[in-house]
């Protein structure tokens, strides 16, 4: 089965690695997604991740150390069903946030649905 967009499970999964590390995962993992450099943000230190055929956009937070420290994906609405069923593995903490719990480190995941798209953001 290949899955055309960055599930919540995998991209939480890019915190607490360095940038060189996520680069190479988008690559050999997700070469669906492409890297981004058209765009800066002097408030944020971030890869950004743009799939044109999906329609997603994931952008992997760094710290001043070059270490993934949260996530987010946005997305078309086209893929929110798959996504809420992939949520729905996630304990329910309120209403569209759920944490989970991965080699012991707890992860805070919220969905955050606007007008024309719907946000995951993923943290320690």
């Amino acid at each position: 089965m290949i899955v055309l967009f960055v599930s919540p499970v995998k991209s939480q999964h890019l915190i607490g690695k360095t940038k060189t590390q996520i680069e190479k995962e988008m690559e050999a993992s997700y070469n669906d997604f492409d890297l981004d450099q058209s765009s800066v943000n002097r408030t944020y230190k971030y890869l950004k991740y743009v799939n044109k055929i999906t329609e997603e956009t994931l952008l992997v937070f760094l710290t001043a150390d070059d270490i993934c420290s949260a996530t987010k994906l946005t997305s078309d609405y086209a893929n929110l069903l798959q996504v809420k069923k992939q949520l729905s593995k996630y304990k329910p903490a309120e209403k569209n946030k759920w944490v989970y719990i991965e080699k012991g480190v707890k992860y805070t995941v919220k969905l955050k649905q606007e007008e024309w798209f719907f946000s995951v953001f993923t943290s320690k």
